[in-house]
């Protein structure tokens, strides 16, 4: 039945898609060169797998929000009638709200699934969102929000997404009031990197607004918010360099927000076909991917790009490695854009990791808009974790992610058809006026293959090609109804077969994976990740000294397939260690991902350290003010180093060992969350004892006296 009901939600939504489009009279002509297109979810559907399960997921959780919960601060902000509750978390105080991104990720859902539903609930917050503008065209949820130009962004995408996916024809009335209200009162000083308004994700979705409309005045105030201070930075194959200051503090660039922006360069070489725009894409990508990514898929830890050694020391002591959900929707968008204009099948490869290991790895939501808002990948051990607050950025991006898998899975031009993702799927299409299906029959990654059934109207005429994944342990091979094929493949990765086709053709194609360790740094053992094909996998273990047991240069050896259990391997060495994919983990269950006998040596904030009276704990540390404190640690070795955070109001610590002062040690710095970390060498072998006591005295330039402990590395 739910197979049945999912056909018919598809077969409508395509019904509309082509009933509602845009007349091509009032688009637009592009000018950027797109040698592939993508089926913008027209004649695409998901048929399983975790894709799908997690597309399903989304959409059950988003139509079960009610509307007057949703529409509350904004009527209430109008004067009109507001029953309904709160939903807390971001959305009530009206934090970075979501409002917008809950519409498009609704909007995108019925184009990926057909559910007509999803359609009608998008279409009526808009409505009575839309009774909420007022008179000067003010849109926003209360009459104090924290980020204008971040919720202005995501109504403009609610409303392109609406009119492109739900039909809704009034959607760009109010699309234009709103935008006049921003074009006279959006503070345009354009920091860089300004997080708290992030003001240079704007231009992209307003080139949509053009591209839809027509209407030049959303071409020239996207052109208004382009980001040349930092985009040209690629443009050059320049570093990102020293992290900017602003009043006289440094800083990182938000690694999600700054790959977002990186779809307005998309949006803006689709406009103006200006071959530097698509020079920023390629060079971002190169950049992003040897210096940012991690095996995963996933970048930036602590939210920011960062220099290579930081990034090291981020990711063992950091829990919050990559921040899931937002940062892969900004991944998605920048390589549709590639692969669209560059036809380069190397793009997709990312594209895999991400919906395998990054949101593809996410734990369900719970039910008060709790999220999995980081992943942690560090050497020390890690658990998934939803958010405490609700109703996070994050639960804006990830519908429209999850949803956007659709539309990442194949590409077209007018010799054939691409194949980026696999994943098991339907396409519906015409090729030179012949009607083609294709379903693609997979249990990718758990096998390596995929199958192709062709169902034609008549026998026609294309090519059929596959991304060539670049973690491939051998060939790709081919069968054409069962006899060997010869897969020719392109100069951009891509390996195919022209032929002319006829219904019930079938084309199997296999994937040979192995065993493999991605190093975060090349020509480094440590830190590593273990994956086999592109599926990262996480150790289940007692404590990271199984590192020490594994021959990196012989996984082979040293891991043993489990049987009945897909890509599922046991220790050799000690088989009580098991190695299963990173997206297999639930809520709460333990786990090493990337791996680092240095981790070993390690002793937690919250392990073997022994507290006295009047310490607090919080992540990523334990803390306290109190004058006298105590923590003490026991350890065996040649050193030790004491981690924490430098803070604007820390204070002074006496630093003993075996009973003999060893220092007086000062957090104190001119900022929040700075990097601190103190050292102690040249003990003689053996054990020993740490302990710490907080002094009343501290920095004159100190707020006050706190310390923390993020926790101790024991040194050989």
């Amino acid at each position: 039945m739910s197979q049945w009901v999912s056909s018919v939600w598809t077969s409508i939504g395509l019904l509309i898609t082509v009933v509602v489009s845009v007349s091509a009279a009032d688009v637009p002509q592009e000018k950027g060169n797109r040698l592939v297109e993508d089926f913008d979810y027209r004649g695409v559907t998901l048929d399983g797998g975790l894709m799908r399960t997690q597309l399903d997921e989304m959409r059950e959780y988003y139509l079960r929000i009610p509307n007057d919960d949703l529409l509350k601060g904004f009527r209430k902000r109008a004067g009109l009638p507001a029953p309904g509750n709160d939903l807390g978390g971001w959305y009530t105080p009206d934090i970075f709200n979501a409002f917008g991104q809950f519409v498009s990720g609704l909007a995108r859902i019925h184009a990926a699934t057909g559910d007509p539903t999803c359609r009608e609930k998008a279409n009526s917050l808009l409505a009575e969102w839309g009774k909420c503008i007022a008179k000067d065209g003010y849109f926003f949820y209360s009459a104090k929000p924290n980020a204008l130009h971040y919720f202005y962004d995501k109504m403009v995408g609610a409303l392109v997404n609406a009119r492109l996916y739900c039909g809704n024809r009034d959607a760009l009335d109010d699309l234009s009031r709103i935008t006049d209200w921003a074009i006279k009162h959006l503070e345009r000083s354009r920091r860089l990197a300004d997080t708290s308004t992030e003001w240079y994700t704007l231009s992209e979705n307003l080139y949509r607004a053009y591209l839809v409309t027509g209407d030049t005045k959303y071409r020239d105030f996207a052109a208004v918010w382009e980001y040349p201070e930092y985009w040209n930075r690629y443009a050059r194959k320049a570093d990102l360099g020293p992290p900017p200051e602003r009043n006289g503090k440094s800083f990182w660039f938000h690694a999600y927000s700054h790959v977002n922006t990186l779809g307005g360069a998309g949006a803006a070489y689709r406009v103006k076909g200006e071959a530097r725009y698509l020079e920023i894409l390629k060079n971002a990508y190169d950049y992003l991917q040897a210096n940012q990514v991690f095996a995963t898929g996933g970048y930036g830890p602590d939210e920011a790009l960062v220099p290579r050694d930081v990034l090291l020391a981020k990711l063992h002591n950091t829990k919050n490695t990559f921040e899931t959900q937002c940062s892969t929707w900004a991944a998605f968008k920048m390589v549709k854009h590639l692969i669209c204009y560059t036809a380069d099948a190397k793009y997709g490869d990312w594209v895999e990791r991400l919906a395998i290991n990054g949101i593809g790895a996410s734990i369900p939501m719970t039910a008060g808009g709790q999220v999995l808002y980081y992943s942690n990948y560090s050497p020390r051990g890690g658990e998934k974790r939803n958010c405490n607050d609700g109703w996070s950025c994050c639960t804006g991006t990830r519908p429209q992610a999850t949803a956007d898998y659709v539309d990442l899975i194949y590409f077209k031009d007018g010799d054939g058809l691409y194949v980026n993702l696999f994943a098991p799927s339907t396409l519906r299409w015409e090729v030179g006026g012949t009607q083609v299906t294709v379903r693609q029959l997979t249990r990718f990654p758990e096998a390596p293959r995929t199958e192709f059934l062709l169902e034609t109207e008549r026998p026609v005429e294309f090519g059929l090609k596959i991304r060539k994944p670049q973690w491939l342990s051998g060939p790709m091979t081919a069968q054409v109804n069962g006899k060997p094929a010869d897969l020719k493949t392109s100069a951009s990765d891509w390996c195919g077969i022209h032929r002319q086709w006829k219904s019930g053709d079938q084309l199997t194609v296999d994937l040979p994976m192995r065993l493999w360790d991605c190093p975060l740094v090349p020509g480094s053992d440590y830190p590593t990740a273990i994956l086999y094909g592109p599926v990262v996998l996480a150790a289940r273990a007692p404590d990271a000294g199984f590192v020490n047991k594994i021959d990196l240069k012989h996984l082979d050896r040293s891991l043993t397939p489990v049987d009945g259990e897909a890509l599922t391997w046991r220790l050799t060495p000690d088989p009580t260690v098991l190695l299963r994919p990173f997206y297999t983990y639930k809520e709460g269950e333990g786990y090493y991902l990337y791996l680092d006998p240095a981790a070993a040596r390690y002793i937690p904030h919250g392990g073997a350290v022994n507290y006295g009276r009047h310490w607090n704990v919080t992540e990523p540390f334990h803390f306290t003010n109190v004058a006298g404190a105590t923590a003490e640690v026991n350890f065996e070795g040649t050193g030790i180093r004491w981690q924490g955070l430098k803070f604007d109001d820390a204070g002074r610590a006496e630093v003993t060992i075996d009973g003999k002062s060893a220092g007086i040690v000062d957090q104190y710095g001119p900022g929040r969350g700075l990097p601190f970390q103190w050292t102690s060498g040249k003990l003689k072998p053996g054990k020993h004892t740490l302990r710490l006591i907080l002094l009343e005295e501290k920095s004159k330039a100190s707020k006050d006296r706190f310390i923390n402990v993020a926790g101790f590395e024991i040194l050989e």
